[in-house]
């Protein structure tokens, strides 16, 4: 049976309006632009970045395990993420820590080759990183569009690691003009996927091929 047909035969088990409404979402979807969490702590911040997500459109959204194996909170996550490729590249010192911050601060050799490899990994595909960092010269605006684009933001704590800092293409920040120093970092998220996505989409380029959304619209259908 082909893709359409598995497709024509799924859709018969909802009703049609929820059938149009994930063949709406899936012509939507882009993995033109992805967000590349680093260790983070908060389950419900990673939730809410996953809803920021979905709500832009996004289909791939990666997170860095060294410390931090995340727990995902699922009453803010609202059941998005399992409409998501959701890509956990995890370290092997990385552990579910239920007090949040482990006392160890330091940072090791397995942690360090694992952020280079998942960046390096995303390089390979041909996004542009740009890594957001407090006080930078060069703001969310100024990241170019003319090739997939990875942002990358860091643990809650302390920021993106060095590591994450030198395999970026460049680095950004969002003007600040009270005394807080930093956004949450979902509000942040959600800041920087908003203005890149709304340049994103307005080239030609950002959808997913036909074939994909099919496979995509399947692959929900069956879930």
């Amino acid at each position: 049976m082909d893709i359409d047909a598995q497709i024509e035969e799924l859709s018969k088990k909802i009703t049609p309006g929820r059938f149009e409404k994930m063949r709406l979402a899936a012509s939507r979807r882009t993995r033109y632009l992805t967000l590349v969490l680093e260790d983070i702590f908060q389950p419900h911040n990673a939730a809410a970045a996953l809803r920021n997500c979905d709500a832009f459109g996004l289909q791939e959204v990666h997170f860095i395990e060294n410390k931090f194996k995340l727990r995902i909170s699922a009453n803010v996550d609202m059941g998005v993420s399992k409409w998501q490729d959701v890509i956990r590249h995890t370290c092997s010192r990385a552990r579910i820590h239920r007090n949040f911050m482990p006392k160890d601060h330091n940072v090791y050799p397995e942690e360090i080759a694992n952020t280079k490899k998942a960046l390096s990994g995303l390089k390979e595909r041909g996004f542009f990183l740009a890594a957001s960092v407090p006080g930078a010269q060069k703001k969310v605006q100024d990241i170019p569009v003319d090739k997939p684009v990875a942002i990358l933001v860091g643990t809650e704590r302390t920021g993106l690691s060095d590591a994450a800092r030198e395999c970026a293409d460049m680095e950004f920040s969002i003007d600040m003009f009270g005394f807080a120093q930093s956004f949450n970092l979902s509000v942040f998220s959600a800041l920087c996927l908003s203005g890149l996505s709304a340049r994103m989409r307005a080239l030609p380029h950002w959808r997913l091929s036909a074939g994909e959304q099919k496979e995509l619209l399947l692959r929900w259908l069956s879930l």
